[in-house]
C-alpha cells in the first residue's frame, strides 16, 4: 500500500472532524483548541497539509492568520468565490449571478482569467460587523 494513501488513526480523526462541520473553515490552532480531536499539534500540521496535497482538503491562505482548511466537497467548491470573515474566520460560499458577471468582466476587460475555487474576499460577515467587529489590517 502507498504511504500517502495510508489512512492512520490520526487522519481519520481530522477527516472525521471537518465531516462534522461541513462547510466549516479551521485552522489548526482551531481544531486543536476545539478539543475534539486527541491527534498531537505536530501531527496536526503534518496531516492538513498532506490532506490538503490529497485534495481531501482545500487550503486557503492569505489572510496573514495561517493557512485554513476546509473538507473538499468536489466540483461544487471550485464554481463559486468565497467569502472569508477576518474576525471569526467563517467561509462563506457566494453563488450568485453578480459574480459570474464579475468573471467575464475580469476575463473580458483586463485579459485575466480567475481561478474562482481559489478566490477569497476578505472582510466581515453579517454577525461580526453587527457586533462591532473591527476587520484585520
Amino acid at each position: 500500500m502507498d504511504k500517502m494513501s495510508y489512512n492512520t488513526k490520526q487522519r481519520d480523526e481530522i477527516v472525521e472532524f471537518f465531516g462534522r462541520h461541513r462547510g466549516g473553515c479551521f485552522t489548526a490552532k482551531d481544531i486543536i483548541k476545539s478539543g475534539e480531536i486527541s491527534v498531537g499539534e505536530a501531527t496536526v500540521y503534518r496531516t492538513l497539509s498532506k490532506l490538503a496535497n490529497q485534495g481531501v482538503l482545500k487550503r486557503y491562505t492569505g489572510d496573514g492568520a495561517g493557512a485554513s482548511y476546509q473538507l473538499n466537497e468536489g466540483e461544487s467548491c471550485n464554481s463559486h468565490f468565497h467569502l472569508k470573515c477576518e474576525s471569526c474566520g467563517r467561509l462563506i460560499h457566494m453563488d450568485c449571478g453578480f459574480m459570474a458577471d464579475m468573471k467575464k468582466h475580469i476575463e473580458s476587460s483586463h485579459d485575466f482569467t480567475v481561478n474562482i475555487g481559489k478566490t477569497v474576499i476578505y472582510g466581515l460577515c453579517g454577525d461580526c460587523g453587527s457586533k462591532g467587529e473591527v476587520e484585520k489590517k
